[in-house]
């Protein structure tokens, strides 16, 4: 432990990571204050669960359309442009969500706020081992990861205070306002990055190339993302099962939400702690496995107290498997191809967040909010045994590569 603090200490004393730090913070904080405050003038409007579930995949569209263009620009072009490009895009599309006169040009805002964040937020990950240095890189993604899952619960917090005092506008007008700050920290920005040159295509091929060429990663990646599905799809039933099935309270019901959030933070932390490329992929293996498992559980629990156990111990595993596998990718891809990879990571998590919103549908109304836990974690250590087979003939694989490779010295 003294030694984690020592090497957050150390962190935290480069101020060109504590400006990075600041500024993905604050944009995470205002993003998710926009979004829940939309959501309550929804509500208050009267509108349906069609209306919400469109200005949710309005959030997510626009990292699914762009991962390949995001990445490649992420890439081939200096930091700071790429940045100050896009958050003027984010900044645009906030203040027209302040002005917004309809649930059209609502939607319409997000999508443009959103195409900027899709463009931002390659860079904003790809220069972090630029900022501290290789050694370092590991400490800085844990911090990172566990300062956004604070800001996110934070976010949903003044979101809704602000609401509540001085409405829906001066939400979304703090939200706007948070741009100024993260402009000024993309500004400040000093990093010597080298570019490359890189075709710029919708489609995400050479990220999935650059993935695929590792294929102990592209298994892991390719884990982690079907899991996401498992998970947000219980998010829909999520509280048919915690205040319908287990009778909780509004307030027990906050406080198992706040459980996982808890747990996803101590994760993060705790993740720091995974100083090599081995102890990463177990740990996110074992993460795999153990998060359906806990999902069975929760849709077993008999009571709401072990349902809340259960979301800090989920919570506590994708703590842990997130900034693993952030550590990994920062770690393993090369400098110039990063923000490709990064960005299509990034967008395969939307797009299976968007097909989740449709199967937990499907699954609450057609099995019930508990038979829907069960089966997604069912499905879950399906998906983790896969990937644990794939990662087990990656590495063999690259044994084998690294064995051709020096056979093939040898006899030249």
């Amino acid at each position: 432990m003294k030694q984690l603090l020592h090497e957050y200490h150390r962190v935290l004393t480069i101020g060109q990571a504590r400006l990075v730090l600041g500024a993905t913070v604050g944009s995470l904080i205002g993003d998710v204050m926009a979004m829940v405050a939309l959501l309550l003038h929804l509500h208050d409007r009267g509108h349906g669960p069609y209306a919400v579930m469109t200005l949710l995949i309005c959030f997510a569209l626009p990292l699914v359309l762009t991962m390949g263009l995001a990445g490649s620009v992420a890439d081939s072009h200096p930091p700071r442009l790429v940045l100050l490009v896009a958050l003027s895009a984010q900044a645009v599309g906030a203040l027209g969500l302040v002005m917004a006169p309809s649930l059209v040009w609502t939607c319409i805002g997000v999508l443009v706020m959103q195409t900027g964040f899709a463009f931002a937020m390659p860079v904003w990950n790809a220069v972090m081992p630029l900022v501290v240095g290789d050694e370092l890189s590991g400490t800085y993604v844990s911090l990172a990861q566990g300062l956004r899952a604070v800001a996110s619960p934070l976010g949903a917090a003044l979101a809704g205070v602000v609401v509540q005092q001085w409405g829906t506008r001066a939400a979304l007008g703090v939200n706007a306002a948070t741009f100024l700050a993260v402009i000024a920290a993309a500004l400040a920005l000093r990093v010597n990055r080298s570019t490359v040159e890189s075709r710029h295509s919708l489609l995400p091929r050479d990220g999935l190339r650059v993935l695929r060429a590792d294929p102990v990663m592209s298994a892991l990646v390719l884990g982690v993302i079907p899991i996401i599905l498992t998970l947000e799809a219980v998010n829909a039933v999520e509280v048919f099962l915690v205040r319908g099935e287990l009778g909780a309270s509004p307030a027990q019901f906050g406080l198992a939400e706040a459980a996982g959030g808890v747990g996803a933070v101590v994760g993060a932390f705790a993740a720091a702690a995974l100083r090599t490329r081995d102890d990463r992929v177990r740990a996110i293996l074992i993460g795999l496995a153990v998060v359906p498992l806990l999902q069975i559980g929760q849709g077993l629990a008999p009571e709401v107290w072990v349902y809340a156990v259960a979301a800090f111990a989920v919570g506590l595993a994708l703590g842990v498997v997130n900034a693993a596998i952030f550590a990994l990718l920062l770690r393993e891809i090369a400098e110039g191809d990063r923000g490709k990879v990064l960005a299509l990571v990034s967008g395969l998590s939307r797009t299976a967040t968007i097909g989740a919103l449709a199967i937990g549908g499907v699954l609450g109304t057609q099995v019930g909010a508990r038979t829907a836990y069960v089966v997604c974690g069912v499905v879950g250590l399906l998906i983790a045994a896969t990937a644990a087979l794939r990662v087990r003939a990656g590495v063999h694989r690259s044994v084998d590569d690294v064995s051709t490779r020096r056979s093939v010295r040898q006899r030249t």
